[in-house]
């Protein structure tokens, strides 16, 4: 049984060689092709069973592909992309666990987002973007 399994991975190993394998595009395709054949069970539908179908062989095509140069560039547009989203939730995560150390604020003239301290009673706060000056309770 071991050398079964020995010439399975090095054949696995010699398949894959000069090929993309797994990057993030693939991984976020696979899992939308997944989540829409759960959904495809559930409710039904010739639009949800192609689309998961067309995610799921798409994650396929990247794995096995042999352009690696033209993968990376997607995946590196793709990356860029969901830049921005990652840092805004990063920051609502940051806010959610100093939640009950921190009040957050806007700044009435610019918007600016503020924190003050909780529970130092009430606080005059300057915006460090326009220098408006407010009077809170912490």
């Amino acid at each position: 049984m071991g050398r079964f399994s020995d010439n399975f991975q090095r054949g696995l190993y010699a398949f894959m060689a000069g090929r993309n394998g797994m990057d993030a595009l693939a991984r976020y395709a696979l899992g939308a092709g997944i989540i829409l054949t759960v959904l495809d069970f559930l409710f039904g539908g010739l639009l949800l069973s192609v689309l998961s179908f067309a995610f799921l062989a798409y994650a396929l095509f990247r794995c096995y592909s042999r352009n690696i140069g033209a993968r990376a560039t997607e995946n590196a547009r793709f990356e860029s992309w969901l830049r921005k989203p990652r840092a805004v939730l990063a920051r609502l995560r940051g806010r959610w666990a100093r939640r009950k150390d921190v009040k957050y604020l806007t700044c009435p003239q610019c918007g600016q987002s503020l924190s003050v301290p909780r529970g130092k009673g009430t606080l005059r706060v300057t915006c460090p973007k326009c220098h408006a000056q407010t009077t809170v309770k912490s």
